[in-house]
């Protein structure tokens, strides 16, 4: 038969403001992991945007860029 089913992988931000989901990633490079596209969906759904705080000199991968161009309105990068 099949496999039973997995339950819904969840995630929490670092912090939670009124108008924003909040990230905190220390690393110089970073994808657009299962993470990031799971809070931005909850983002979505609640009306605010996902703030990824993230060091100067920070890079992001092709997929983290294709996934923020392609969701412009909705994640947003803050070097500190």
């Amino acid at each position: 038969m099949f496999p039973p089913a997995e339950p819904p992988r969840r995630s929490r931000p670092d912090a939670e403001t009124p108008e924003a989901l909040v990230l905190v990633k220390y690393v110089a490079a970073l994808h657009a992991t299962r993470q990031i596209r799971t809070l931005a969906e909850r983002a979505e759904a609640s009306g605010k945007k996902l703030v990824l705080l993230v060091p100067r000199g920070f890079r992001p991968l092709s997929t983290l860029r294709i996934f923020m161009a392609n969701h412009p309105d909705l994640v947003r990068l803050e070097a500190r």
